[in-house]
């Protein structure tokens, strides 16, 4: 039933998180893309990301969300679909806002580039375990071109607007 979904999906992870717990073991991250675009652009019904989260936090993990193929804009009404998840009452929780998210093909229009944004302070326990990133594509000139240039004509031409 659509007004209880939220409640009725989320519960499954919900379940599972306190499986694990139980058992003394946490959970290390969730990660869903926040509308399954493979499948069709399946939006989880409103609220699911938010009580998802809470209780993947609540066990000690984090929620990232996949934003490779939903991102910038696809959706119209919202840059990331996870923003898509508001309430049934048009409103946003901040419990729905990812502690990372990762960008990928639309960045760069086909190009290889790809971005992770995270919080500061998923950030910063990276920092502290002293481990330095490296990637292959890493610095690439003609690729942060354009990126830059992918976002420049998504905000110029206004292509959110217009999805």
């Amino acid at each position: 039933h659509p007004d209880t979904a939220a409640a009725d999906y989320a519960k499954y992870v919900e379940e599972a998180c306190q499986h694990y717990q139980r058992r003394g073991e946490s959970v290390r991250a969730f990660i869903m893309e926040g509308g399954l675009s493979v499948g069709g652009v399946i939006l989880p019904p409103p609220g699911y990301l938010a009580r998802v989260a809470r209780a993947v936090r609540a066990a000690g993990g984090l929620y990232i969300a996949d934003e490779v193929q939903t991102g910038f804009g696809r959706l119209g009404s919202c840059q990331w679909a996870f923003e898509y998840n508001n309430n049934a009452d048009h409103t946003f929780e901040e419990d729905a806002i990812p502690d990372i998210v990762t960008l990928g093909k639309p960045v760069g229009n086909g190009m290889p580039l790809a971005a992770v944004v995270t919080t500061a302070k998923v950030a910063q326990a990276f920092d502290d375990c002293g481990v330095e990133y490296f990637n292959t594509f890493a610095g690439n000139p003609v690729c942060a071109a354009a990126g830059l240039a992918m976002l420049h004509v998504l905000e110029t031409e206004q292509l959110q607007q217009q999805a």
